[in-house]
C-alpha cells in the first residue's frame, strides 16, 4: 500500500518530521495514530531504526536512502550510522527537541513545519540560515521523543516573532561548519579527519573548555551556549592538528609551574583528563587522548608503572628532586644545590620541576663519586695552588654549589671519576721506574727552575711536548711523576703563547667561571678569542687567549667591579649609580654571574665623586670648544 497523493521528501528534513507531515495531510492527526495505522512500531520509529525506516518508505513511496541519509541510523550499543561516520549517542541532541524560531515562522508561512535532519546532531546549536541560536527544549512526555513541532512549539506568529527577536546573532561555529561539510563528503583539516567524527567533534569541545572555563570546569553544568563557546575555541587548536593539541596543553602545563606541591595530571588538566580517562561517550577518545599522555609523561615525573589515560608507564622518564634523591639514596637538600649548580635545574624550581633521568641519575652519580676539594691535594698527591690551576684551565670541572650570580657560589667537590681520567692520561704517559733518575725532578720543581705554573707542566706532559716522563713505582696521583726540568725549559714557550685564562680574566675583575662562560656562550658579542695549541698529542688542546682580543674586549666592556676600582667608589655606590641612570647590560648577571656593560654606553660624569667634579668636567669641555674654535678660525 502506498498513500495518495504523493508528498515529496524534503531533501533537509528529518524522517520524523517527513512521518509528522504524512500524518497531518493524509488523517488530520499526530503522528501516533497514523504510525499505528500503517504498522510501524512508536519504538522503532522514534529510534529510527531500519525496519521503520524500511516501512515509512514503502508507505510513501520515497527511497529508502533518502530516508537512512538524513538521520543517525543505531548500530546498537549506542552507536549509530550518519553518513557513513560512526558516532556515539552522546552526538545527537535526543532527547531534547530543537528548532530554529525563524525557521518555524517561515515554514508557517509556507506550508507544514519541517524538522531540519542536522538539528538532530548535539554540535549543531546555531542556525546556519538566520545565524541565531537554536532553541532546546526538554524532554517532558513520552511522545515527545517524536519531535512534532506543531505539537512541542505551540508558538505562532508573534510569538515566534518574540523568540527571534530575543535571540542574539553569532555566526555558525567552526567545529559545526566542519562537522557539516564533513557530512556532506567534503574533507577538513588533516588530523580531524583522522579521527572519528565523534572523536573530532568531542575532543575538540573538550579542549574548548579546558581553555575557556579552566581544569575544574563540571562539565555537565555547562550550558549549550558554553558548549558552542568551547567548541569555537578548540577548534582553533585541534585543527591545526598535533602542533595546535600540544600547544593548547603547554599553555595550560605552564600555569602551574609555580604550584607548590606536586600537582599530577588531574589537577592541571581536570575534567578534560577526567573526560578522555573515563568518558561514557567515548570509549576510544581517539588520538587526542595519545597527545595529552605523551605531553603528561613529556613533563610529569612518574613512576614506572604508573597508568596514564589506560597505558602503564613502562619505565620512568622523569624524577623530581626528591624521588631522584630517594632513588639514589641521597640528602634531598644537598642533591638539589648540585643539580641548580650544574644547569638541570633553576634555582626556584618548584618541588615539582621534572629532571631528565639519565641527566638526574647522570649527576646523583657524579655527588656519589665526589671528592671535596678540600681533600683534592690528598686525593690527587700535589700541591694546593695546582687544583687552583688545574679548575683555571678546566683539565677538572668543579661541582659548585649556588648558581651563576647567587652570593656564596663555592666550588665544593670534583667528580672522582673525572679525577680517575685526568690521573691515568698523564700515568699512560710516563715510564714507570723503581728509583728517580738523575736529572728527573718532581712536577712543582721542574716547574719552579723553568718559572712557570705546574699546570704548564702537565700540559706539556698531556700534549706529548716531553720525551723524558717517568712515574716512580709504587706511588700514585700528580706528586709520583718526574719530568726533566731542561726539557720542561725548552719546550715551555710552545704552550705559553697569547694569555692563561688566569692571566686574561683576573685583570678583567671576571672570576674564572664567568670568563669561560663568556667564551663558551656569548663569544659573538664579546669577541674574546681562544688560541687552541696541540703537540705531538692532538687529542690535548691547550686553550689560551688572544691578547689583542683581551685588550678590545677590556676597552669595549667593563663591570661594577672594574668601574668600582677605576673610580676609586664602593661596588654598591656603583650599581646604584648605574641602576639611577637606566643603564643596562649587555649580558645580566642572571646569564652569567655578572652584569656586563658597554663602555661607550655609560654616562661620562656618571662616577665622578662629586658636583664639582662634574662642573670642573664641563668647563673643561667649554673650554676645548673654545680652543678648537680659535684654531680653526686662525687657519681660515
Amino acid at each position: 500500500m502506498k498513500l495518495a497523493p504523493h508528498i515529496l521528501f524534503d531533501p533537509a528534513e528529518s524522517p520524523l518530521s517527513f512521518a509528522a507531515r504524512l500524518a497531518k495531510i493524509h488523517i488530520g492527526e499526530r503522528l501516533v495514530p497514523f504510525l499505528r495505522d500503517i504498522d510501524i512500531d512508536l519504538g522503532d520509529m522514534a529510534a529510527n531504526s531500519e525496519k521503520a525506516l524500511a516501512r515509512l518508505a514503502e508507505v510513501s513511496g520515497v527511497a529508502i536512502e533518502d530516508l537512512r541519509f538524513n538521520v543517525a541510523v543505531p548500530l546498537g550499543e549506542r552507536t549509530y550510522d550518519l553518513r557513513g561516520e560512526l558516532v556515539s549517542a552522546e552526538f545527537l541532541a535526543s532527547p531534547h527537541t530543537v528548532y530554529c524560531p525563524a525557521c518555524l515562522a517561515q515554514d508557517d508561512r509556507i506550508g507544514l513545519r519541517r524538522g531540519r535532519w542536522e538539528w538532530a546532531l548535539s554540535v549543531v546549536r546555531t542556525c546556519p540560515q538566520h545565524e541565531i541560536p537554536l532553541v532546546r527544549q526538554a524532554y517532558a512526555n513520552w511522545d515527545d521523543k517524536f519531535h512534532e513541532l506543531d505539537h512541542r512549539v505551540p508558538e505562532r506568529g508573534a510569538g515566534l516573532a518574540a523568540l527571534v527577536s530575543k535571540a542574539p546573532h553569532r555566526p555558525v561555529s567552526p567545529l559545526q561548519d566542519y562537522v557539516m561539510r564533513r557530512l556532506d563528503g567534503n574533507a577538513g583539516p588533516e588530523w580531524l579527519d583522522a579521527q572519528t567524527l565523534d572523536q573530532a567533534a568531542r575532543g575538540t569541545e573538550l579542549l574548548g573548555v579546558l581553555i575557556a572555563f579552566g581544569p575544574a570546569q563540571n562539565l555537565p553544568q555547562l550550558s549549550p551556549d558554553d558548549w558552542d563557546h568551547a567548541g569555537r575555541i578548540g577548534f582553533n587548536f585541534t585543527s591545526r592538528g598535533e602542533e595546535g593539541i600540544r600547544e593548547a596543553l603547554e599553555v595550560q602545563f605552564s600555569s602551574f609551574d609555580t604550584a607548590t606541591g606536586t600537582p599530577g595530571a588531574r589537577k592541571i588538566f581536570g575534567c578534560f583528563y577526567n573526560a578522555l580517562a573515563g568518558s561514557k561517550s567515548l570509549k576510544e577518545p581517539g588520538d587526542i587522548a595519545r597527545i595529552l599522555r605523551d605531553v603528561i609523561t613529556e613533563r610529569i615525573a612518574l613512576p614506572a608503572g604508573r597508568k596514564v589515560l589506560g597505558k602503564k608507564l613502562v619505565e620512568r622518564r622523569l624524577h623530581t628532586v626528591a624521588s631522584l634523591a630517594n632513588e639514589q639514596g641521597l640528602n634531598s637538600v644537598t642533591l638539589r644545590s648540585v643539580l641548580v649548580a650544574a644547569d638541570v635545574i633553576p634555582e626556584n624550581a618548584p618541588s615539582h620541576f621534572p629532571i631528565p633521568v639519565d641527566q638526574g641519575r647522570e649527576v646523583a652519580g657524579r655527588v656519589k663519586r665526589t671528592v671535596h676539594v678540600i681533600s683534592l691535594p690528598d686525593f690527587m698527591n700535589c700541591a694546593r695552588p695546582l687544583v687552583d690551576q688545574l679548575f683555571s684551565d678546566r683539565l677538572l670541572t668543579p661541582i659548585y654549589t649556588g648558581s651563576p650570580g647567587i652570593r656564596g657560589r663555592t666550588i665544593k667537590s670534583v667528580d672522582e671519576k673525572e679525577i680517575a681520567m685526568l690521573v691515568g692520561k698523564l700515568h699512560a704517559k710516563a715510564v714507570l721506574t723503581e728509583a728517580p733518575l738523575a736529572g728527573l725532578v718532581p712536577i712543582s720543581k721542574a716547574a719552579e727552575k723553568a718559572k712557570v705554573p705546574a699546570i704548564i707542566v702537565l700540559h706539556l706532559i698531556l700534549g706529548g711536548f716531553l720525551d723524558r716522563v717517568f712515574r716512580l713505582d709504587g706511588q700514585e696521583g700528580v706528586g709520583a711523576l718526574l719530568v726533566d726540568s731542561d726539557e720542561v725549559r725548552r719546550q715551555k714557550d710552545r704552550v705559553t703563547m697569547g694569555l692563561s685564562s688566569v692571566e686574561a680574566f683576573s685583570p678583567l675583575k671576571i672570576a674564572k667561571e664567568v670568563g669561560w662562560r663568556l667564551v663558551d656562550q656569548y663569544q659573538a658579542i664579546t669577541g674574546l678569542t681562544v688560541i687552541e695549541i696541540s703537540g705531538p698529542d692532538r687529542s690535548h688542546a691547550i686553550r689560551r687567549f688572544d691578547p689583542d682580543s683581551v685588550a678590545r674586549f677590556s676597552a669595549t666592556f667593563t663591570t661594577p667591579a672594574r668601574l668600582a676600582e677605576q673610580h676609586e667608589l664602593q661596588i654598591g655606590e656603583v650599581v646604584k649609580r648605574l641602576k639611577r641612570s637606566g643603564a643596562r647590560p649587555v649580558i645580566s648577571k642572571a646569564e652569567i654571574g655578572m652584569d656586563l656593560y658597554r663602555v661607550n654606553a655609560l654616562k661620562r660624569d656618571l662616577f665622578l665623586r662629586n658636583q664639582g667634579q662634574v662642573a670642573s668636567l664641563k668647563c673643561r669641555e667649554k673650554i676645548q670648544v673654545r680652543v678648537c674654535a680659535s684654531v680653526n678660525a686662525a687657519s681660515l
